[in-house]
Formats: C-alpha cells, structure tokens, sequence
C-alpha cells in the first residue's frame, strides 16, 4: 500500500464517484476492460469474476492463483480471489444494491439487531420510522426473544437472524416475541414490507448545565442523507448548538459524496478550498486517480470540533468522514475501534447482479488513510442499548458530556479490537444491506 500511496502526485484529472457500497461508475473511470459475460452459465460469471478481479481490483497483484473450475459458485470464486487485506469485495443483485443505495428501500421489517451478551436475545440497535417495525411502535431499548415460537438463543446458535427471516418474501407473516426494557413481553404479528429508510435515525438538541448539544445519529451514506442530515443542520443553527455529537456507531458506510456532504456540513469555513478525499488506483488505472473538494454549503455548522461515536461496526464512508475532518477540526471518538474499511468499490454489472470488488484506497488532504486496524477511539465506551440515541443516561453520549465538561476521558481508551475478531465478523457481514433486516 506504501507504493500505492506514493502514486497520488500522479493524478491527472478529477471526477466525482459515488460510493464505497454501490455502483454508478463515472464514465471512463475505473471501468475497466473486462466485459459482462455473453451468456450467464456459472463458467461464464465465474470466468468473468475471475477477469474482474485481476483488472481493476486493487490489490490485482496480490490474486490468489486458482482454477475456477475448482469452485461451484460465484461467490465461493470471489472468497477464493481475495487479497489478504480484502475482507469487503461482496456480490448481491443491481436491484438489491441500487434500491438501498438510490432509493433507500428495502424488503424487511425495518430493525438493526444486535446479540446480547448472554446470546439469548436480539437487542434492538435502531428502527426505522416507515417500516413494519416502526408501526409496530418498537424502539431501541426493546430485544426479540422468539420468532415464531422458536427462541432466540436457538436462532443465535444456528444461522443467525438473517437466515431465519430471508426465505420469508414480501406480505410473509412472523410473529415476534417482544419484551420492553420494563419486561413487558409481548407477541406480535409482523408482515414483511418495504421499508423504507430514515437514516437520520435522530436529530435532537440536548440542553445540559454547560453545554447545548446537537445530537444527529446516522444508519448510514445513501442519496437520502444529504438532505436529511441538511435539515437537521438547520434545527441545529436555529438552536445556537455549541458542540455536535455524530452518533455512527451502527454505520457501515455507503455513498461517498453523502459522507463529503455531511463532514462539509460539520466543517464549513474550516474545510473550504482543501480535500475532502483522494482516490488511488491500481497501478494499471493511475489516470483514474483523484482528489475530491469538500463541499461549501452556506448553511454549515463551520464547527471547530467534533463528537463521533462509534463501534466495529462504522465502517467505510464513516470512518471517512473521521478521517477526512481530523487535519481541519478536532475530533473526539467516543466508544470503540472501527472496522478498518479505507477502500471502497465502484461496480460491475453482469446477469442481473453486480460484483463490487475493492477498486480505491482514500485518504485524506494529509495523505493518511491507512487504518486497516480501525480507528481507535480516544475515550472507550460500550454500546448501551438500555438507553435510546441522546439520551444523557447513555454510556457514549455520557462519556461525550464528561469530555466536554472536562476535557479528558472518563475511563482511559481500551485499545483496539484484535484485527483477526474484526476481519472473521466483516468477512461474511459488512455490506451494509446484511445489516438490517
């Protein structure tokens, strides 16, 4: 990767790209030379995903030497091509990508879940306003404990969550045991439907003895969130916050320019006339690489410093945003290590699915960006899912008042979660869509 970095001098001319989750390539870059296949046989995808990922895969060179004849699927020909660094490049269908990416749906009933620490129940992370759950009037601090009468720890011990809830197609029934933080179970009947997704999942002003503090909490970098989050600057300016508190702890990433939107919002004067990213390329693609100006809104917070709280899982676009504030503004984390994503992908399309294989490497207008450990957190918290998002009870949030109160942390940083926990767990689990169901 040092090689790589040293190539960014080499840049001849600059586009916009859109995402670290999705397609959209910009015309003439970083399409490569690999065509769809002509006919959609598994020989001919797997030859093809063979071809991709010796083109403009990042990491081309570092392409494991196989027989594709050797693997039944796609997907177990593109596990077996990975690169040791590449925990990420994933496969899924363009309608599934470009309606989480674009539209913001989904087929599901419109919750995050998270197992609890005694692996017997589902905890609620966030639910989504329209959506099955959200009508339902479930809310973070609640956990599942059965679905259709089977336990959750049953669930937890085999597949998992997903696996029980995707044969399920849309207008499919479940019934959900539900118990409130107040231990009030219950059982409803949910219907699978389209959700879709709010991801300012909370913008609230919060008003403590010393400080008036904007909390926004986002679920992830889609086409929505620019707007979104734009209005929730304004109900922040019009309260006169003086500290901002950014809540990416389930935040896998997403659309690149909608993470530049939001750390532009965040920045303003602080950031103008400097990058917000610079792309790299393969050695085989240096014309492609890039340097990306953060945006000038007139209604940005122009904010001298930053709470971000985050977990493993903010990855990606998140740990972007981090990164790319960090030279400008001060940035304080709260919580945990991220996941290590600094790459992202553009796409490839072929038989109705697209292949999104690690193409870039980001850094920021320093030149850094090589975090494939994480992000640590200056001050270690856990997630306290027996509080809802800004509430000053809630460990994160609360550790985040103490910073501001008194400058320092109220329990020294942890250090990061071992790479090997983090790259078992994203191998199989970081594309965003896999995280909400």
């Amino acid at each position: 990767m040092n090689k790589l970095m040293t190539l960014i001098t080499l840049a001849l001319f600059s586009f916009i790209f859109t995402g670290c989750g999705g397609s959209n390539n910009p015309p003439g870059v970083g399409q490569g030379i690999v065509s769809p296949p002509l006919a959609c046989d598994v020989i001919s995808q797997k030859q093809f995903i063979f071809d991709v990922m010796h083109d403009t895969y990042l990491w081309y060179d570092e392409v494991p030497n196989i027989d594709i004849a050797d693997f039944d699927t796609i997907n177990e020909t593109l596990d077996a091509l990975r690169a040791p660094l590449d925990r990420f490049s994933f496969i899924t269908t363009i309608e599934a990508n470009d309606n989480f990416f674009e539209e913001g749906t989904f087929e599901g009933f419109g919750f995050r879940a998270i197992i609890n620490s005694t692996r017997d129940a589902y905890l609620l992370g966030y639910v989504f306003d329209d959506s099955p759950s959200g009508d339902a009037g479930w809310q973070r601090t609640d956990r599942i404990t059965a679905i259709n009468g089977i336990p959750a720890a049953t669930i937890i011990a085999g597949d998992g969550l997903s696996a029980a809830l995707s044969e399920l197609e849309a207008e499919d029934t479940a019934t959900f045991t539900i118990a409130t933080i107040d231990e009030v179970a219950m059982a409803q009947v949910l219907t699978k439907a389209l959700v879709t997704m709010n991801t300012v999942l909370v913008s609230e002003v919060v008003q403590t003895d010393n400080q008036t503090i904007g909390y926004v909490a986002l679920s992830s970098f889609i086409e929505n969130t620019s707007n979104e989050f734009s209005d929730a600057v304004d109900l922040l300016a019009a309260s006169n916050v003086t500290e901002l508190v950014l809540d990416l702890r389930y935040n896998g990433g997403g659309r690149v320019r909608a993470s530049n939107d939001v750390a532009s919002y965040i920045s303003g004067s602080n950031t103008a006339g400097f990058n917000y990213t610079k792309t790299i390329h393969n050695d085989k693609y240096l014309s492609s690489n890039n340097n990306t100006p953060f945006n000038n809104f007139t209604n940005a917070l122009s904010l001298n410093r930053v709470y971000v709280l985050t977990t493993g899982s903010t990855c990606s676009a998140s740990e972007q945003v981090i990164n790319s504030l960090s030279p400008f503004v001060e940035v304080i984390q709260i919580g945990g290590t991220t996941c290590g994503k600094p790459v992202g992908m553009y796409g490839k399309e072929f038989c109705d699915q697209i292949i999104l294989p690690i193409e870039f490497q980001s850094v920021n207008h320093n030149d850094q960006g090589d975090y494939f450990n994480g992000l640590i957190a200056d001050c270690s918290e856990i997630d306290d899912l027996t509080h809802g998002f800004a509430e000053v009870e809630e460990s994160m949030f609360s550790a985040a008042i103490y910073h501001m109160d008194n400058a320092q942390c109220r329990r020294s940083p942890t250090g990061k979660t071992t790479a090997t926990t983090q790259k078992n767990f994203y191998q199989e689990n970081w594309n965003p869509q896999t995280q909400v169901n």
